[in-house]
C-alpha cells in the first residue's frame, strides 16, 4: 500500500496546499525570539477544517506539511512548562 493512501485506497489529503497559502502571510521564524506568532498543530488543523470541512485533514498531515515547508516548533519565551507551538513570523 502506498504511504499516501488510506486503507480504502483513497488518496491521503494534502495539507501542503493550505500551508502554501499560510506562507503567503507568514514565513518560518528562525527561533523563538524571531517568531511573531505561535500556533499549535491543532489550531492550524482547525483553521483548515473551518475553511474546508470535507478536506479530511488530520493533525499528522498538518505536522508533516509544516515540517516540509521549513517551519520549526518551540516554546514561547516566558512560557511555563512544555507547550510546543509552530514558530511563524509575519511577512
Amino acid at each position: 500500500m502506498d504511504d499516501k493512501q488510506n486503507k480504502d485506497n483513497t488518496p491521503e489529503p494534502d495539507a501542503g496546499e493550505y500551508i502554501t497559502i499560510l506562507m503567503g502571510y507568514f514565513r518560518p521564524a528562525t527561533d523563538e525570539k524571531d517568531a511573531t506568532h505561535y500556533l499549535t498543530t491543532a489550531e492550524v488543523c482547525d483553521a483548515i477544517k473551518r475553511l474546508d470541512p470535507g478536506s479530511g485533514i488530520r493533525s499528522e498531515h498538518v505536522y508533516n506539511a509544516m515540517l516540509a515547508a521549513g517551519f520549526q516548533y518551540g516554546c514561547r519565551p516566558g512560557s511555563v512548562g512544555l507547550d510546543f507551538r509552530w514558530l511563524l513570523h509575519d511577512k
